[in-house]
C-alpha cells in the first residue's frame, strides 16, 4: 500500500465513523505535509514527491505567511525587504543575518530548501499553557442537541485537566458555525475548575448567550479551554526526605551539538509564532468581552440612583519630571520644554557656583571637658578663649621701638 492510498483509507475511516471531513498532506517532513495539508481543503490530500527538485520547485513560489513558523509581523518585515515568496529568501541571503540575526536566517534557509523536522515530539514536552479539547461535528442547530454537545464536552476535559494534573481559573468557549466563522467567550469562575460539572456550569451560560446573539446559529466545532492553570500536583519528597514543591521538574541537561543531531531552530519559531497566535487569540476574546458589557450596559435599565462612573482621562507621562500631562502635543511640548530649561539653569548654578568651604576637622573632646559653664560653652573653650584675650592685650602694650624698649 502506497503512502497516499494510506492516507486516503484513513481520511474515508474517520469520515465513516465521525461524519467529518479531513484533510491530509503527505511530504517528506512535518513543515512540507503542514503546507500540503492546506491545499486540499476541506476533503482532499495532497502529496509531494520527496525529491530535491521537486521540493525547491513547490517552496520557490510558497508565499511566506503560509509556511509554519512565520506569523504576521514577521511576515511584514519580510515584505518589507522584497522577500514575498520562499524563493524570493536567497536573494536577499547577505540582509537576513544582519536584519533578523543567525536563527532566523538559518530558519529561513531551511524554508528556502524545504527542510523540516521528521521527529515528532510530544505536547507534554512542550510547556503547558493551557488545557482544551475541542470536537468536530455535523451541523447542529438543536438547542437541546448543543447543551448535550456542552456536556460532553466538559465530561472529555475533565478527564484532560485530571490527567495533566491542573485546574483553570478562567473558562472560555470556541465555537465555529456552518460558514466557519469562529466565535470566542471567556470568563473567570470564582475559584479554580476541573470537575465537568463545574465546566458545564459556568461554560452554559456563554454558549447560551452566543445563541442569542446569533439567531438560527447553526454549529460545526464546539470546545472548551481552561487557562491560567493552576496545578493540583501533590509535593513529592526529594532525595533528602524533604518535600518538594508542586510544579518542579527535573529537567535533563541539554547535550552539546558537537557530536550530536544539529539543533534546528525551527521549534522556536513555531513557538514563537504559536505564541503570537494565543495572543491574537487572547485579544480577540477581550475585545468580545469589550463587546459583550458594552452591549450589556446598552440593554440594561439605567436606575436614578446608579451614578455614572467618570471617565478614565488618558495621560501622557513626562520622561523627565514622570509626572502625568494632559493628552496633547502642544501642552506636551511645552512641558518637556520647561523641565529642560529647569535642568539646563540647574547645570548652569552648579558650573558657575563658588566651590563650598572646607570644614576644619574638630578637634575631639572629652566627655568631662563637654560639660559647659554659666553661658552655654565649654569650659576648655572658655579658659582658651580668656587666655587668647590677654596674649592680643600683652601684644598691643608691649610695642617695641627701634632703639628703645617697649612701654
Amino acid at each position: 500500500m502506497t503512502p497516499e492510498e494510506a492516507v486516503s483509507q484513513l481520511r474515508a475511516d474517520v469520515h465513516e465513523r465521525a461524519k467529518i471531513t479531513v484533510s491530509a498532506g503527505i511530504a517528506a517532513n512535518a513543515k512540507l505535509a503542514k503546507i500540503c495539508s492546506n491545499k486540499n481543503k476541506p476533503n482532499g490530500q495532497f502529496f509531494l514527491p520527496s525529491d530535491r527538485q521537486t521540493i525547491m520547485e513547490f517552496m520557490k513560489t510558497m508565499p511566506t505567511r503560509k509556511v509554519n513558523g512565520i506569523g504576521r509581523v514577521f511576515e511584514r518585515e519580510l515584505d518589507a525587504i522584497g522577500v514575498k515568496t520562499c524563493g524570493d529568501i536567497y536573494a536577499h541571503r547577505a540582509y537576513l543575518p544582519k536584519l533578523f540575526g543567525q536563527k532566523a536566517f538559518q530558519f529561513l534557509m531551511q524554508c528556502y530548501l524545504g527542510l523540516g523536522r521528521t521527529k515528532i515530539q510530544r505536547a507534554e514536552d512542550y510547556e503547558r499553557k493551557s488545557v482544551g479539547t475541542e470536537t468536530t461535528f455535523k451541523e447542529m442547530q438543536s438547542p437541546d442537541a448543543l447543551r448535550d454537545k456542552l456536556r460532553y464536552i466538559a465530561e472529555e476535559l475533565e478527564g484532560d485537566l485530571k490527567r495533566t494534573e491542573y485546574k483553570g481559573r478562567t473558562l472560555c468557549i470556541k465555537i465555529k458555525l456552518h460558514t466557519y466563522e469562529v466565535h470566542t467567550r471567556q470568563m473567570t469562575p470564582p475559584f479554580a475548575v476541573h470537575r465537568a460539572d463545574d465546566l458545564y456550569k459556568y461554560g452554559l451560560p456563554m454558549l447560551e448567550k452566543l445563541m442569542k446573539e446569533i439567531p438560527n446559529m447553526r454549529l460545526r466545532l464546539m470546545g472548551l479551554r481552561a487557562t491560567h492553570l493552576v496545578t493540583t500536583k501533590k509535593p513529592g519528597i526529594d532525595f533528602f526526605g524533604r518535600v518538594k514543591p508542586p510544579g518542579t521538574t527535573t529537567k535533563p541537561p541539554k547535550t552539546t551539538d558537537e557530536g550530536d543531531w544539529e539543533t534546528w531552530p525551527e521549534e522556536e519559531f513555531e513557538e514563537a509564532a504559536r505564541r503570537e497566535r494565543n495572543d491574537e487569540m487572547n485579544e480577540l476574546e477581550k475585545l468580545s468581552q469589550e463587546q459583550d458589557v458594552q452591549q450589556d450596559q446598552r440593554t440594561s435599565p439605567s436606575n436614578g440612583n446608579d451614578a455614572p462612573d467618570p471617565p478614565t482621562e488618558e495621560q501622557w507621562t513626562c520622561p523627565i519630571c514622570s509626572l502625568p500631562q494632559s493628552p496633547d502635543d502642544a501642552t506636551f511640548n511645552a512641558h518637556i520644554d520647561f523641565c529642560l530649561s529647569k535642568q539646563t539653569i540647574k547645570e548652569a548654578v552648579k558650573s558657575t557656583a563658588p566651590p563650598a568651604p572646607k570644614l576644619e576637622k574638630q578637634v575631639s573632646v572629652s566627655k568631662t571637658a563637654q560639660k559647659k559653664g554659666k553661658r552655654g560653652r565649654p569650659k576648655n573653650e572658655q579658659v582658651a578663649s580668656e587666655q587668647q584675650a590677654r596674649e592680643k592685650r600683652r601684644a598691643f602694650f608691649s610695642l617695641v621701638y627701634p632703639g628703645g624698649t617697649g612701654h
